[in-house]
């Protein structure tokens, strides 16, 4: 399937992305390096970190959340860590300009979906 472009917001020369693949988000963003984010998480073998701007997020479809939880892990001044699967599928994989220092995770839709749903069902009550 071919990814659609939602977003790309570029700091100090990175090339953080947002993608849509259907049924999940493609986050392209910097490898996570810094032990003292790494030493908290247990992450699974296929798992791993991405850090992001936070405005690249407003390419989020409107009304689409980011989360006060998983996936999000990391909550800085300028930038979120996020946690998911790694995307290895070279068909995905063979659609991104992506440098050495970056790395690519799927985040479900229903994550942030979700997310949403119980923001609007709290705030009616």
């Amino acid at each position: 399937m071919a990814l659609r472009f939602l977003g790309k917001d570029t700091i100090d020369g990175g090339s953080p992305t947002l993608f849509d693949d259907g049924d999940r988000y493609v986050l392209q963003g910097w490898i996570v390096t810094d032990p003292g984010v790494l030493s908290k998480l247990a992450l699974a073998d296929h798992e791993t970190l991405v850090e992001v701007p936070k405005e690249l997020m407003k390419f989020l479809p409107e009304g689409v959340v980011v989360p006060s939880g998983p996936p999000l892990v990391v909550d800085r001044d300028e930038t979120y860590v996020f946690r998911g699967p790694l995307i290895t599928d070279p068909a995905v994989l063979a659609q991104l300009d992506m440098p050495s220092h970056e790395t690519v995770i799927e985040i479900p839709k229903t994550a942030l979906e979700v997310t949403r749903v119980l923001e609007r069902r709290s705030a009616d009550v």
